[in-house]
């Protein structure tokens, strides 16, 4: 008998921070019970030797200990919350019980029969049954002679892994959708030999009307989405967990094949109603390609006309789009009548709620949908990141302390970071130390995956440190921070890496204030200090405040803007680099954003390269590159592809700079590309179609020539 991993221990420190300056605090110990929902995972070998291996799992618990059952006066074996322990049985039957201790002391029990046999097992009944509340729920309670553990699979997932329970146990399955499937159990004792049956079910599907919100999490609602065009749906998990959607849950996919106007409709059992103030509906979006999304209101129940809103998407993976009929609305094409796109504000109710995802166009790719809703008229969604600012159903209240104010305006310098008229948070300093604030959030920022980077938008005229701080951890995780410098030159992306920068903050005067330390629970309160320990005076403002995966991939478009991108361009033969701001707001290239620095020392074939994480792909008809490119003397521009994924020949094209300041350039590559010189081989300077994927991609300014000085790229598209 051996116990799996060793005992850890949980420290629980809940912390009332009721002023910065005095440090004063009080403790409690809340909701004091035994732990609840006592499990345990049993698995046994099919070798006839016995050995079992028991996971106890419950909520509140901080041990377990685990008494076997074979012996008289048994010593229990000790069990950390997400261990296991082993042991090894005679035959018989035994009774296995679990004792689940929480902080107090309090405990629970569970108990189980165990019954070991190394003969096979015999006379499997599969025990399924359909759930007469929800239709898409069934239970299977499995029975068998000699049988020790049952392996369920319920035919719904490809590569499935088994569900496994005791003897005696039930298991409940819920299915996403409507079909017909083969439930597969085996039974199982402690010798290799098995049993199994399996029997097909069918599953009918939901039985409550379709309704906004549309969530696709509800097992009793038939999530029907009628496609049309070509375009094909499915309910599937959410497959990215990041952005606006960070919840495990269901989504709708709606796949496109590339035709004109594909798209689906919903047919809603309760109308949507327009006839009051709530004109808009909002929906969570994905996608990795910019794209616009129409939203179309059909079947009016009173013979309301058509009509539709588009919204476009950035292209960022999850957004929340906000679709305002009361503003944006226009009417929809129905037979050719009169006043097609003119401005209509709907005003009855509608029955069928249709998506097209770049309706005239003919974009291909799988796009996700969620939580479609239409807003009431007060704040009810629920306050998380990303905060932006900009959501009207959001109440985004901020606790603020030590003399600080707090208010939500419009963003009053669109420039820098930040260009964009939205909404953003007004911080007020008055000049006392340790001022700040507090978001207390409804769904708490879970750092227990390799996200822990939180990224924020801030403006400031003078160089200020900004702290993030995160308390109110969900189950007594230590309070950490991060601080990071603000230069002072308006808006600027701060980034607060609590993988690496997290410290540990005072408490209680605690040992450990200070020290490194990596987060790795759940935070409900997010709190800011602006200059906390200083007295700067002033108004700031911070927007776009979210959690992300430290570093993007460098990919095209390249535009030097991502903070999270690094910029990487290896340079050669005299030529540097460096990532600066727009010198020159001018020509093609007016917007005060990051641009690349090519600095050329005289020499011949000067350049650098760039070494994509996602390669350039010329198999399509897109083998068009565009740039902007800033110089002040006439000079040819030579844009080379190696690296080909799979071999393919170097290849590239010129295109000559006027010597305007910033001009839009193009290298044509189905038209103009030409064979590189590789090793001397034949066919340099012949003329090559690349068909291919390349990863490194290498600029030449005057490559031949000797022209010296500094010139500029921003921009770079596949087009």
């Amino acid at each position: 008998m051996k116990i799996i991993k060793q005992l850890t221990v949980l420290f629980l420190v809940i912390n009332l921070i009721n002023s910065c300056t005095k440090r004063e605090t009080s403790y409690a110990l809340e909701n004091v019970s035994a732990p609840t929902d006592v499990k345990a995972v049993f698995d046994i070998s099919q070798d006839d030797s016995g050995d079992v291996v028991v996971t106890p799992t419950a909520v509140g618990a901080t041990l377990f200990k685990v008494y076997f059952g074979e012996v008289e006066d048994e010593t229990p074996v000790e069990v950390s919350p997400g261990d296991s322990a082993e042991y090894t049985y005679g035959e018989g039957e035994f009774t296995l019980r679990i004792v689940a201790v929480g902080l107090t002391g309090l405990t629970s029990e569970l108990s189980k029969i165990v019954n070991i046999s190394f003969a096979a097992p015999t006379d499997l009944q599969l025990g399924i049954a359909i759930s007469t509340t929800n239709p898409l729920e069934i239970s299977v309670t499995p029975t068998a002679t000699n049988a020790t553990v049952f392996d369920i699979y319920y035919g719904d997932v490809e590569d499935e892994e088994p569900t496994t329970i005791m003897a005696g146990e039930t298991a409940i399955h819920v299915y996403a959708e409507t079909g017909d499937y083969t439930v597969r159990v085996v039974a199982r004792g402690a010798g290799a030999a098995t049993v199994e049956s399996s029997e097909v079910i069918t599953i009918s599907g939901g039985t409550n009307p379709m309704a906004l919100p549309i969530t696709f999490d509800d097992p009793a609602v038939n999530y029907a989405f009628e496609t049309f065009n070509g375009a094909s749906y499915g309910v599937v998990d959410n497959p990215d967990l990041s952005g606006a959607n960070t919840e495990a849950t269901k989504v709708g996919a709606i796949t496109n094949s590339g035709n004109n106007f594909e798209g689906g409709a919903f047919n809603l059992g309760t109308p949507v109603d327009f006839s009051g103030d709530n004109k808009t509906i909002t929906m969570k979006f994905w996608s990795n390609i910019a794209v616009p999304v129409l939203m179309k209101f059909e079947g009016g129940v009173n013979g309301e006309r058509e009509n539709e809103v588009v919204v476009n998407h950035g292209g960022t993976g999850w957004e929340d789009l906000s679709f305002d009929f009361a503003v944006d609305a226009v009417k929809s094409f129905i037979d050719g009548s009169q006043g097609v796109g003119e401005p209509f504000v709907p005003t009855g109710q509608y029955a069928t709620i249709v998506i097209f995802v770049d309706g005239p166009g003919t974009t291909a790719g799988t796009f996700y949908i969620d939580n479609i809703e239409q807003p009431g008229g007060g704040a009810v969604a629920l306050l998380e990141l990303p905060i932006t600012f900009d959501d009207s159903t959001v109440d985004y209240a901020f606790g603020t302390f030590n003399g600080a104010s707090y208010e939500v305006v419009d963003n009053p310098d669109l420039s820098g970071a930040n260009t964009t008229a939205s909404k953003v948070g007004a911080i007020t300093n008055s000049g006392n130390n340790f001022e700040g604030g507090a978001f207390n959030l409804d769904t708490p920022v879970d750092f227990s995956g390799d996200d822990k980077t939180i990224t924020m938008k801030f403006w400031s005229n003078t160089a200020v440190p900004i702290l993030l701080k995160f308390e109110g951890g969900v189950n007594g995780e230590r309070q950490n921070e991060v601080v990071a410098n603000h230069g002072g030159t308006g808006w600027e992306i701060l980034s607060f890496n609590f993988a690496v920068d997290a410290i540990k903050s005072f408490i209680d005067g605690s040992q450990g204030v200070g020290e490194p330390f990596v987060p790795t629970g759940q935070y409900a309160t997010m709190v800011i200090f602006v200059d906390g320990p200083g007295t700067t005076a002033g108004t700031f403002y911070m927007d776009d405040i979210e959690q992300i995966t430290p570093m993007n991939p460098l990919a095209l478009p390249i535009t030097f803007d991502d903070p999270l991108v690094t910029y990487d361009f290896g340079t050669f033969n005299g030529a540097s680099y460096e990532v600066v701001d727009n010198p020159d707001l001018s020509g093609a290239n007016s917007v005060a954003s990051k641009v690349g620095a090519i600095t050329n020392s005289g020499n011949n074939f000067e350049g650098g390269a760039f070494t994509l994480d996602t390669a350039v792909d010329f198999s399509g008809s897109n083998k068009t590159i565009t740039m902007k490119f800033w110089s002040n003397v006439p000079t040819p521009v030579l844009l080379k592809f190696e690296g080909g994924v799979n071999g393919e020949r170097q290849n590239e094209v010129v295109a000559n700079h006027g010597g305007t300041g910033w001009e839009n350039i193009s290298f044509d590559f189905a038209v103009d590309a030409t064979k590189s010189f590789i090793d001397g081989s034949q066919g340099v300077g012949e003329p090559f179609v690349p068909t291919g994927q390349y990863a490194v991609m290498v600029i030449f300014v005057d490559g031949p020539g000797t022209t010296a000085g500094t010139f500029y790229m921003d921009d770079i598209t596949q087009q």
